[in-house]
């Protein structure tokens, strides 16, 4: 092992014993960076606080998520677990660990939301940016390296985002209705193209040694591998999402666009309807479609996706107005930031 993972490990293992009661905050705070949880927010934003913040939060997420599957591939480093046992891990992490996707997308994530508050908020979401950060290196599952390169990127995309957004929203407000689907679905297969291509960098084989000890830090059931770093149905998933979210948002303003302010009692409405939708979507198509790695399968998962962020951005806020769940204000068809 290298000098920096060796101070981590120790880094890690020192944190572990001087502190012990951290762990259970670690878990609270772990969970706000998890898939789990953006699936939640995401939605709640776009149905119930401001529709283009829902967006541009989707949007960044899923660019911050194919470059961080891109950078994991070419860097291809263990986990804590992986690599000692002197560490105890709280988490069964598989893909490789550099740089940390917690880190990375809670900065790219709370950072756009920020960007858009001032005072006490904007302090709550960078002390959540740091404490989703610091919890994966308490559960040992990245290294304190990882979480700073996922800051690090983060902050990059985020700075990129910001300085960029209106002036590329601009230029794609131009294009006709099937012109903006066409470079949506295309922007799709860029995103899935960069993150296969991080495979190139990947050595034919992992050590053995990472298995084994990974393994003897889980409980796992016989014959389940601990560590899974090379799967690509997560890039299949992101790029699927992607096109579903800007797909339906395309849509919605085309129509007029869509209002998520109102009552809140409108609102909570709304934000249970829609994820009773999403959630009979989300297990009725996973209860149909196959889960093998054939190209059949990995299409599927593509529209699975497609299709879950097609509801988010257009089907349920459709379904919203036509039950009279909000006010739809008449605008121009544009995706341009206000």
């Amino acid at each position: 092992m290298n000098p920096v993972l060796d101070w981590g490990i120790h880094f890690i293992a020192e944190l572990q014993t001087s502190a012990p009661g951290l762990v259970t905050p670690a878990r609270f705070f772990s969970f706000l960076g998890t898939e789990e949880f953006y699936l939640i927010i995401l939605p709640f934003l776009y149905w119930c606080v401001d529709v283009r913040l829902g967006l541009r939060v989707g949007l960044i997420l899923t660019v911050s998520d194919s470059l961080n599957i891109f950078l994991k591939l070419i860097f291809h480093q263990p986990r804590p677990f992986w690599v000692s046992e002197r560490v105890r891990a709280f988490g069964a992490e598989g893909s490789y660990g550099l740089p940390s996707g917690h880190a990375q997308h809670a900065m790219t994530v709370w950072g756009t939301m920020a960007a858009g508050v001032k005072g006490w908020l904007r302090w709550l979401m960078a002390a959540l940016i740091f404490l989703i950060g610091y919890s994966r290196i308490v559960l040992a599952v990245h290294f304190p390296t990882d979480v700073l390169a996922g800051w690090l990127i983060g902050g990059s995309i985020l700075w990129a985002f910001l300085k960029w957004e209106s002036a590329l929203m601009a230029w794609f407000n131009r294009f006709t209705l099937a012109q903006k689907i066409g470079l949506a679905f295309a922007a799709s297969m860029l995103l899935l193209i960069v993150s296969i291509a991080g495979l190139i960098f990947v050595p034919p084989a992992d050590p053995s040694q990472w298995e084994v000890t990974a393994g003897r830090a889980l409980s796992l059931a016989p014959g389940q591998a601990a560590i899974h770093p090379r799967g690509t149905t997560g890039m299949v998933g992101v790029a699927g999402t992607f096109f579903g979210l800007v797909a339906g948002a395309i849509l919605i303003f085309r129509r007029g666009e869509f209002d998520a302010g109102g009552p809140w009692s409108k609102r909570a409405v709304r934000f249970g309807l829609g994820m009773i939708g999403a959630t009979i979507l989300w297990l009725g198509l996973r209860t149909v479609f196959p889960h093998d790695a054939s190209i059949v399968a990995q299409i599927l998962r593509y529209l699975r996706y497609a299709v879950i962020g097609l509801w988010v951005t257009y089907a349920a806020p459709w379904v919203f107005i036509k039950l009279g769940l909000q006010n739809t204000p008449k605008v121009p068809e544009q995706l341009a930031p206000r």
